[in-house]
């Protein structure tokens, strides 16, 4: 197991690399960055080349005891601690890592803890941590995995290395996809298009059978909204409803239709869209706009998805929606 298969975020692979290779592996690691960057994947392969017992190059070697323990799951000196059906990661979790800590490893030079959803330890937990921070025993590493850095205590992010992971290009996405569904998979380039940067999500959409068929049918209807036809809005509202649980990625869509429209109406470039297959409809539908009325459209899908974020009712949110859609028209 070894880096040579990770699709971007180089610099972070070479900044471990060249600590591996000139032996000066911190205590405490942050890994932070949205869930889909590869933080899980770089942290996991990383572990297993600080347990190896003998190295080559930044890759385990695959036959020391330490490294077929590690792919087998079962080696001791390696901790995964994750949310299981708990909300949070409680202090007596933590605890457990400072009773481990206190026993030397069996099969390798240094012991590795990996925190999953770390910004989901409570405060008293995070204290807890920071003693095994402050007098770490020299063959311990901890890695913390955080979609959000600012949530840790600054106490423990003063403490560790962090490393920011960065939204891949539409390239390295679409590179990925390729490599793990095949060429011939219809929906790589949109999933790439859609995704953020952000490989997992890309997969998700690829993957998913609802997307095309939502997408579409958002691209049905919402022109109708803009030209305040009743049957159409009626459909919406219907089609919204019934698909309640798609609400993230519906508002995703509609986000993306406005923010193309927009691209049209204020700079006419196509190659600019993101929707790239649908800009005929596009081109068409701009012609009917102005600049102030799309930023109030976009503005009032992000309010949609903050109330929800909030467990605000949901019809009572998409009402709110639509009257402002159809405001600015």
């Amino acid at each position: 197991m070894d880096f040579s298969g990770i699709i971007g975020q180089q610099e972070i692979i070479g900044n471990l690399k060249r600590q591996l290779v000139e032996d000066r592996v911190g205590h405490a690691y942050i890994f932070s960055g949205p869930a889909g960057m590869g933080k899980k994947t770089i942290a996991h392969i990383f572990a297993g080349i600080l347990l190896c017992e003998n190295p080559q190059a930044g890759a385990m070697c695959g036959r020391c005891k330490a490294c077929m323990l590690f792919e087998n799951e079962s080696n001791p000196d390696f901790h995964t601690i994750a949310i299981q059906e708990e909300l949070s990661i409680g202090v007596d979790r933590i605890r457990e890592i400072q009773s481990d800590v206190a026993i030397r490893p069996m099969y390798s030079k240094r012991k590795v803890y990996i925190v999953e959803d770390a910004v989901k330890m409570t405060d008293q937990a995070q204290s807890c941590l920071l003693k095994t921070f402050e007098e770490p025993p020299h063959y311990v590493v901890v890695i913390l995995l955080a979609d959000n850095y600012e949530k840790l205590l600054e106490t423990i992010r003063s403490r560790a290395q962090h490393l920011q992971f960065k939204r891949y290009t539409h390239a390295q996405v679409s590179q990925a996809l390729t490599e793990r569904l095949g060429s011939e998979n219809a929906l790589i380039e949109l999933a790439a298009d859609y995704c953020d940067g952000n490989i997992g999500t890309a997969l998700e959409l690829a993957g998913s059978s609802d997307f095309s068929r939502l997408r579409n049918r958002l691209f049905e209807l919402l022109p109708g909204i803009a030209k305040g036809r009743t049957q159409e809005i009626l459909d919406y509202t219907a089609f919204l409803e019934d698909e309640r649980d798609n609400a993230d990625l519906l508002l995703d869509i509609m986000q993306l239709y406005y923010r193309d429209l927009l691209v049209m109406c204020e700079t006419g470039n196509e190659n600019m869209l993101i929707n790239s297959d649908k800009k005929v409809m596009i081109k068409n539908n701009a012609r009917t706009c102005c600049g102030s009325g799309l930023v109030s459209d976009i503005e009032a899908i992000g309010e949609v998805r903050r109330a929800l974020k909030q467990n605000a009712n949901y019809q009572l949110a998409i009402d709110n929606m639509l009257i402002k859609l159809r405001e600015v028209y």
